[in-house]
């Protein structure tokens, strides 16, 4: 390997250009009016009450009875019973893909995922990565098909200030594992978004879009690939 290509013990490297081409009512109080009561008027006939008292518990009796047997849809219109639909199950296996991707060196809370933007299938933004000069910030996308991962890419690429990768690596280029270097991986860009040194590629058998960023205190380009190279 030539001295401007990345340690060969890093899992993975480009080729350089040389080799690539989401009311209650209100209370009564009983000290407001006085007490009235009504005397209750006299019976002559108390027969008719048992028959009458007989009826009404016979009454309130069906009607427990149709409470308790009558159907009821309160499963059917629970929230916790709506079955996901097609897109929303799509969207969660994405964003189980998409989680189990992740280079190493993130804590368990250092990422996050945020609502996709211009319509990709799940998308990650992640804090400073543990590694030795590890990324800063980062943001990990998935995406549906080929088309959509050109595009998307064009755009990260459209943000950028681009300048060839460490080492003279053509940039945007191709980049391979050294593992099966005549095989191409993805597209691989170097350049700098607001002065801070950023390294995005694209993984195209994963449908995915990578983008890592470093500050004005560091890691600088250098250094970023570096990590680039043995995380990607």
């Amino acid at each position: 390997m030539s001295s401007h290509e990345p340690n060969p013990d890093d899992d993975t490297g480009p080729l350089s250009v040389n080799r690539i081409g989401s009311t209650t009512s209100r209370p009564t109080s009983h000290h407001e009016a006085p007490l009235t009561v009504n005397p209750r008027p006299s019976q002559r006939n108390r027969a008719p009450v048992v028959p009458i008292v007989a009826a009404a518990v016979a009454v309130v009796g069906l009607g427990a009875l149709a409470w308790t047997f009558w159907p009821t849809d309160d499963g059917a219109d629970s929230p916790a019973a709506e079955t996901p639909s097609a897109d929303e199950a799509e969207a969660q296996q994405a964003a189980k893909r998409l989680q189990a991707m992740l280079p190493e060196g993130y804590t368990a809370d250092a990422c996050e995922p945020v609502v996709p933007s211009n319509g990709a299938l799940a998308q990650v933004r992640c804090a400073e990565n543990d590694d030795v000069r590890g990324p800063l910030t980062a943001t990990y996308t998935l995406v549906s098909d080929r088309d959509a991962l050109e595009a998307y890419f064009d755009e990260v690429v459209a943000k950028m200030s681009v300048v060839n990768c460490p080492g003279n690596i053509q940039s945007p280029g191709p980049w391979r594992r050294n593992a099966d270097p005549d095989r191409p991986v993805g597209t691989l860009v170097c350049g700098f978004q607001e002065s801070k040194p950023a390294v995005a590629w694209t993984t195209d058998a994963d449908l995915a879009v990578n983008e890592v960023q470093s500050g004005p205190q560091g890691p600088n380009m250098v250094q970023l690939y570096t990590w680039w190279s043995s995380h990607s």
